[in-house]
């Protein structure tokens, strides 16, 4: 799934040409929201997960959960000319672990027949784990399916989208969650250049879900992100401010990337396994990529 996910990005950031509105000019006031500075929790060495600009799920997440219903709309913002988006669903479930060196390094995608998104064939495909070792060579484990939709010119904000698998007994045959409204971003603008002396203003618009945003390393020659630190806003003001004392402690890699993610979310249960339990989110994604100095 991220190989799919990261050739659409290279796809966009190559093709897709379009212009970037004018920066707008966001002014500090009472309005502006204090930050909670939230350090990402990465999971074992050992398992590779995707990343967050496209999957909009935290690393963290992404191994506790045994499977996911997901719809994002990825925005891709790196300066005028390098703007794109599209929108994909994935489904994955899952009720035993896979383990390699007696270490968990995912799970095994159970295959529940057919299934659909608003009455669309999603695509069954083998569902992959890339695995990170020291002792072994990186390799890829098949272990189930999982499956895929493009739906990049069908996604709408605020729609309802509802999975259906009938012939499932492992989870319920139909699983329904709102998509929030359209997000927005003012700041900080993809392609553009910023002081790590000076307070970096952050600005957004979006209603109906919940906000998140994810400060990332970016790597452009690798095209690879590392989540390194979540900001939460304290009040839904549209606007906060990041302190230059944070700015200077961010690794010195000039590269980053600020991801806003609107969701809503929920979790369902699977029969065979009380305990474990399977993500279901719709979401909108917004990428800036910029650089500091």
């Amino acid at each position: 799934m991220e190989k799919a996910v990261r050739c659409a990005l290279v796809m966009f950031l190559f093709l897709a040409g379009c212009q970037q509105p004018a920066d707008v000019e966001l002014q500090t006031g009472e309005d502006i929201s204090e930050l909670d500075l939230v350090p990402v929790v990465r999971p074992d060495s050992i398992i590779v997960t995707s990343s967050v600009d496209t999957s909009a799920v935290l690393p963290a997440d992404q191994v506790s959960y045994f499977g996911q219903f997901v719809v994002n709309k990825v925005t891709l913002d790196a300066g005028a000319g390098n703007t794109g988006s599209f929108a994909y669903s994935r489904v994955l479930v899952s009720d035993s672990v896979v383990r390699l060196l007696l270490r968990k390094v995912g799970y095994y995608g159970i295959d529940v027949g057919g299934v659909s998104l608003n009455g669309i064939p999603m695509v069954k495909v083998p569902h992959r784990i890339a695995v990170r070792s020291l002792l072994l060579r990186d390799t890829v484990l098949t272990s189930g399916v999982e499956y895929l939709a493009d739906v990049t010119g069908t996604y709408q904000p605020l729609a309802q989208y509802t999975w259906s698998a009938p012939s499932t007994t492992t989870v319920a045959a139909s699983v329904s969650i709102v998509a929030p409204g359209k997000l927005t971003v003012l700041a900080p603008r993809g392609g553009n250049v910023y002081s790590r002396a000076k307070d970096l203003i952050i600005g957004w618009s979006g209603s109906g879900g919940r906000l998140q945003i994810i400060v990332s390393v970016y790597e452009p020659l690798l095209r690879r992100s590392y989540p390194i630190l979540e900001l939460r806003p304290r009040r839904e003001t549209g606007k906060a401010l990041l302190p230059a004392s944070v700015l200077q402690q961010f690794p010195r890699g000039p590269y980053y990337v600020f991801t806003f993610i609107l969701h809503n979310r929920k979790e369902i249960g699977i029969a065979q396994a009380p305990a474990a339990r399977i993500l279901v989110q719709a979401a909108e994604v917004y990428n800036s990529y910029i650089e500091l100095r």
